[in-house]
């Protein structure tokens, strides 16, 4: 199986669009995937939109989803040259200023399209390392390929149960530490809460904690969609210790994301469960 993703991406990306087609029709009209917990989770995000508003930001979201996925299994076979094309970075200087410093730099980023191709034109554009945060994906030969993928152009996983003990030992060294915030939480008193797209929310509090600690900035890593297959990446900065020693660092990333998300509504991962979890306690 392996093979044949590797000879499926050496096929152009127009090509793969017009499979990605394909599988749009089947994921939605056919299969539905998720298409209740997309269509909820769009209604209770914009209740000010009407139910044709809605559809529509659904099926955008459905065409972006699967070009996502062909433009991720394209990694396995495109040039840095022809990622750099699609790719444009604005405010770079922004992360490399920080970097200079002489500490590790926390990114924020969100799965907006097209999240995967993020950390691999930041590896490409900017010489210092950059590590990945990440959850092992429950099937094996999956897990190996996204990592196969994410680590083609030099990128470093590090998973979640080790970023504080590495963070901690690893902190005084010039490198990006990139934390993909925007998924639910483990729910616990320590996360987060927030009304984050109309919806009481929790959002993952480990970042500002290490922040705040350490003493290390912290920037959001935004994408915008120019057109099919080409992106923009801007940074902004969140906090800085010697600049923003009292940030709400969560609630700035949370308000930037959301910002995004109302300005291009079927840009962001609509099928994922993001309000399973209740406030409690």
């Amino acid at each position: 199986m392996k093979l044949f993703f590797h000879l499926l991406a050496k096929l152009p990306l127009r090509f793969l669009y017009v499979l990605g087609d394909f599988f749009y029709f089947l994921a939605y009209y056919i299969i539905g995937y998720r298409r209740e917990v997309v269509w909820q989770n769009l209604r209770n995000s914009f209740p000010e939109k009407s139910e044709k508003e809605l559809k529509t930001i659904q099926k955008q979201f459905y065409r972006g989803l699967i070009e996502v996925f062909v433009e991720t299994l394209k990694v396995l076979a495109i040039s840095p040259q022809e990622l750099e094309r699609r790719v444009q970075i604005r405010d770079l200087e922004k992360l490399t200023q920080r970097l200079a410093e002489g500490k590790t730099v926390l990114v924020y980023v969100a799965h907006l399209f097209n999240w995967e191709w993020l950390s691999l034109i930041c590896n490409l554009k900017q010489t210092y390392p950059l590590y990945f945060v990440y959850q092992p994906l429950s099937n094996p030969f999956f897990d190996k390929l996204m990592l196969e993928i994410r680590t083609r152009f030099g990128a470093k996983p590090l998973k979640m149960q080790n970023v504080l003990k590495d963070v901690l030992q690893n902190h005084t060294e010039s490198r990006i530490v990139a934390f993909l915030a925007d998924q639910s939480p483990a729910g616990t008193e320590k996360d987060h809460w927030t009304t984050f797209l109309n919806q009481d929310t929790a959002f993952f509090a480990g970042v500002e904690k290490i922040a705040t600690k350490l003493g290390l900035p912290v920037l959001f890593g935004g994408v915008r969609k120019l057109q099919r297959g080409y992106y923009e990446l801007y940074f902004e900065e969140i906090y800085h210790p010697q600049q923003q020693p009292n940030s709400a660092i969560t609630e700035t990333y949370v308000r930037l994301l959301e910002k995004q998300i109302q300005e291009t509504p079927p840009n962001w991962l609509w099928s994922h469960k993001r309000w399973k979890k209740k406030r409690n306690f």
